[in-house]
Formats: structure tokens, sequence, C-alpha cells
């Protein structure tokens, strides 16, 4: 689940630029992703006691689960709104190797796993292993930008837990101006409908702020980090500034330049060769030191 880097990705990881190189069009608005930018994420945790769903764990695989799940788009459908909690449960125990009625009665919870757990506590309790605490550092960041007059907001892909195990760990609506979750609004990233949803968000209290100089943000004034390629991909698709967190441990990174596609996609997505915590913020923090420098830190 961490995402996948292919070379053509590298040139994603550039600064912002300050207002005075475009000062016809100033950055205004700036998004950023929750996942791996504001909080850490612990995939590995949860994959590593994925075998509990599964009816006989000795034959149970990952990889396998992994792609039955990204064949019914289950995790599409959860962080968009389209299924509930009930269909989620059932869908992922599925996945895990159970036949469609065993999955729907563990669901249910008239029948227990073999271990007699309550599934659906076991799936809840799996998904909050993958959220982490904030990054003091990146909060700061956060901080600093708003007092410079940035509106800052939180554009990210979750499913419902995920968004209340963030809100018990963050006072997102307390540090951004706007938050925006998948499953509120229908899409998720890279859809476009979703930098959309933000677009129209940012816009409205642009215009209170600014409504004697300028009525309306251009796609160009707002801006987004994200460690997803794909993402920033389709954030630079409307119009936006973006640009891409890299996680790659120092000593891959100088070398990325020089790797096949074929192993920079393996080196990336093995958490391993990955930086997370304080490393990983300053990462984040970088490409902002232009823009902060520039507006009178």
């Amino acid at each position: 689940m961490w995402p996948r880097l292919s070379p053509e990705d590298l040139k994603l990881f550039e600064p912002f630029k300050p207002s005075k190189e475009n000062s016809k069009q100033p950055l205004r608005a700036i998004f950023f992703d929750i996942g791996s930018v504001l909080i850490d994420l612990d995939w590995d945790s949860f994959f590593a006691r994925q075998h509990e769903m599964n009816p006989d764990e000795r034959n149970f695989s990952v990889e396998v689960m992994l792609s039955r799940v990204r064949e019914n788009q289950l995790m599409i459908k959860w962080c968009t709104g389209q299924i509930g909690p009930f269909a989620y449960v059932q869908g992922m125990l599925e996945a895990a190797g159970h036949s469609r009625e065993k999955a729907h009665n563990l669901a249910l919870g008239t029948e227990r796993l073999s271990n007699g757990v309550f599934a659906p506590a076991l799936v809840k309790e799996l998904s909050s292993l993958i959220v982490g605490p904030a990054r003091p550092r990146v909060v700061r960041l956060i901080q600093t930008l708003r007092r410079h007059d940035f509106i800052v907001g939180a554009l990210s892909n979750a499913t419902p837990w995920h968004e209340s195990d963030i809100m018990r760990t963050t006072s997102l609506h307390e540090l951004f101006d706007i938050v925006l979750f998948s499953q509120d609004v229908g899409s998720e990233k890279p859809d476009h409908r979703i930098y959309e949803c933000a677009h129209q968000a940012a816009q409205k209290i642009h215009s209170t702020r600014y409504i004697r100089s300028e009525t309306s943000l251009s796609p160009a004034q707002l801006a987004f980090v994200d460690d997803t390629p794909a993402n920033i991909h389709a954030a630079r698709s409307v119009g936006w500034q973006s640009s891409l967190v890299c996680l790659l441990k120092e000593e891959y990174l100088h070398k990325a330049h020089a790797m096949s596609a074929n192993e920079l996609s393996q080196l990336s997505t093995n958490s391993k060769n990955l930086v997370f915590g304080e490393e990983a913020a300053k990462r984040v923090e970088n490409l902002f030191a232009p823009l902060i420098e520039a507006s009178g830190r």
C-alpha cells in the first residue's frame, strides 16, 4: 500500500515557488494530504494481522487478498461512501478467503471467527492500526502557513473509520480552514471531482477574505502536497501547483535516477526503504521553505 514510484515521478519532488515568481497568480490556498504527510501510516502492522480474518491461516496470502480487494474496488467504494461498514466487513472477509455466505454471517455477528473473535470488531481494529499520530513539525508548518494568510486545507482519501481515528488524535478542524474527506464528497483522488470540490471550498473562503481586490481563484493559485504520484499528476492536470513528498531514504534517493523502473517500484513499496516521523516531516517542510521565506517567516 506504500505508493509505487516510477522514474517519471522523480520530477515531482520540487518545492513550491514563492509568489514573486508568479505575481499575476499568487498562491492562495494549499491542500495537504493526511496519510504520510500530516500523520504516519503503519501498513506493516495492518498486514501483519490480516491472517486473523482467514479461515485457514496456513494458506493465507496478503497478495491474494489485496488482489481481490482491488478487483472488487472494495476500498474505493468504502472511501467514497458507496458502501457502509457492513458491506465493507463482509467484503474484507470474502477477500480473506471466506465464502459469501460465511462472510455474511460473520459480518452479521451470528457466527464468530474460528478463534472466537467477533469479526466486525477485528476488521475495525485492524483498520485503526494504520493510523498513526500527527507529525508536530508538519502541524507547526500548517500553522505558519495560516499565519501568512494562506488558506490551508486537508484533502484525503479516507474511510469513515479512518476519519474517526484521525479526529481522535488530531484536531483537524482547528488546524485547517477546510477538511475534505473522500467519503464526504463521493469521490476520491485522483478523480478530478474531489479537486473541484476542494477548489469550490477554497473559493468560498477566498471570496470573503479578498473580496475587495479579487473575486475568484484560478487553479494555478491552489497548491497540493501528497505522497502518491497519481494524485499529484491529477492535481497538475487540473492546473494546480503540486509537489510529491519523497519518502525514500537518502541512501536510495541519491541513486533513484539511475535505477530501472522495476527497481524503483520495488524499492518504494517496502517500508524499510522509507522515512517516517521527524525525517518525513522535514521532507514536507522543505517543499515549502522557499514559499515561507519569501513570505517573511
